[in-house]
């Protein structure tokens, strides 16, 4: 654990004042020297910029604690703290930055100029992925600067209501890009019924693109239904991943 740094501890006690008319972001954690825990980039190294804010309140939210918290910082104060650590030697060597929340996509704007001032400062763009529940649009200019969608959209076991969940129109778009998985949480054996009715039927999304991965808050709950979601995805050609991060750390955050 030693090796995982951290820039921006999640603080829920902390309250920074906002910074008048300058751009910022609303962050509830940033470290790096990690790997990303899921997906179709599992093991990379990775840096963690998880942002305040989701548009989502599923019950099983590993994370619900920390990205309800979170502090506004000005791109130069977050370029400061960066510039104090060696982050940024690390992103060019090939870790990989990876923007989650919460929901990234409640701060687009700010994480467009965020990218376009990182590449003016320091010379290059770091490979970017983005984690996203699918119900915001993204913005062409934001996703110009994207290297990989983690797509999570939500199914009906989350808790939240459909017409907040499921948006087919968003699901087809990010389904059109190139650099777009979708990752979906299992939970019970019919959740495949639901992905096949609801996203496959209707041609939002394409088989190849479907990653599932079992539901896991600590170590226990995701080895007790692994077997489950390894068989379906089997079965139904697609895709399998674990948490990583619940293997190597069980429930810890900031890793």
């Amino acid at each position: 654990m030693h090796y995982v740094k951290t820039i921006i501890a999640s603080n829920p006690d902390f309250e920074k004042p906002l910074p008048g008319n300058k751009p910022y972001l609303e962050v509830a954690e940033f470290f790096y020297d990690t790997i990303q825990g899921e997906g179709i980039n599992l093991g990379q190294p990775a840096a963690f910029l998880r942002v305040k804010h989701c548009t989502q309140n599923c019950w099983w939210c590993d994370t619900k604690a920390v990205w309800r918290a979170g502090n506004p910082y000005t791109l130069e104060e977050l370029f400061e703290l960066m510039d104090a650590t060696d982050l940024v030697e690390k992103l060019q060597r090939g870790q990989h930055l990876i923007l989650t929340g919460g929901s990234p996509l409640k701060q687009q704007k700010g994480l467009t100029l965020f990218l376009q001032a990182f590449r003016e400062r320091y010379g290059f763009k770091p490979f970017t992925e983005v984690e996203n529940e699918c119900t915001l649009m993204p913005d062409p200019e934001f996703a110009s600067l994207v290297d990989v969608w983690n797509n999570s959209p939500k199914l009906s076991h989350s808790g939240n209501p459909d017409k907040l969940r499921y948006r087919p129109e968003i699901l087809k778009h990010m389904a059109s890009l190139p650099n777009a998985w979708f990752k979906f949480v299992i939970v019970l054996e019919k959740d495949w019924q639901e992905i096949e009715r609801d996203f496959l039927q209707p041609g939002l999304i394409q088989r190849r693109q479907i990653i599932l991965m079992p539901l896991g808050g600590d170590r226990t709950e995701l080895h007790h239904n692994r077997e489950m979601v390894v068989a379906m995805a089997i079965r139904e050609t697609v895709r399998y991943c674990s948490r990583e991060h619940i293997e190597l750390w069980n429930k810890k955050t900031g890793v």
